[in-house]
């Protein structure tokens, strides 16, 4: 893949989690803003991307205003976090798609030129498989980009009991992007945290 040929990218907000650390509440329907949460990543992404689904366990009927393709967690990957989430929707992705771009539904604040330079990156590194993103003071591998074709290796990955975004991520030819703006990263993973940035 050259850098200036046209990418057919799939993207999935992921937000099928428990909520746990909200008091059990669906994160993707918290009110930030004046609109869910979620709300905030399908405007800024939409517009990037070829097609756009949501993965989520709950609440469907209020996920479908979003007008977009919604996902649960299949057979013996329910509730096995979001790399179950990713197995489940893989089989359902356009095959026209050269790339899939992963984002949480709990970080609003993203920047807008994310998806510009995890693709610049991959493609720049013609070996790479996933490009994800980092700060200075972290990594966040629940944003990432990866070469659709690694998806089929899914279900094998979960089967052998491995569950977690690194494990996958590390599992492949990767490369780390950074990005300057560690607030840009922020994950609203508790209520306090949303209140300080309404």
């Amino acid at each position: 893949m050259m850098e200036n040929e046209k990418h057919k990218i799939a993207g999935l907000i992921l937000a099928g989690g428990e909520g746990k650390r909200v008091g059990g509440k669906d994160k993707g329907l918290l009110p930030f803003r004046g609109y869910p949460l979620i709300y905030q990543t399908i405007q800024k992404f939409k517009s990037q991307l070829d097609w756009l689904a949501i993965s989520a366990n709950r609440n469907l009927e209020q996920y479908q205003d979003f007008k977009l393709p919604i996902f649960q967690d299949v057979g013996p990957w329910k509730h096995l976090g979001p790399l179950a989430g990713i197995a489940s929707v893989s089989q359902f992705i356009p095959q026209n798609m050269d790339m899939m771009f992963v984002v949480p539904c709990d970080t609003p604040l993203l920047p807008y030129d994310l998806l510009d330079h995890l693709k610049l990156a991959m493609l720049r590194n013609s070996e790479c498989q996933i490009a994800y993103a980092a700060t200075e003071n972290s990594i966040h591998p629940s944003i990432f980009l990866c070469r659709t074709e690694i998806n089929s290796e899914l279900p094998e990955h979960l089967a052998s009991g491995k569950q977690s975004l690194k494990s996958w991520i590390f599992r492949h030819k990767n490369i780390k992007v950074y990005f300057p703006d560690e607030m840009n990263f922020t994950n609203m993973n508790y209520l306090e945290t949303l209140a300080g940035y309404q």
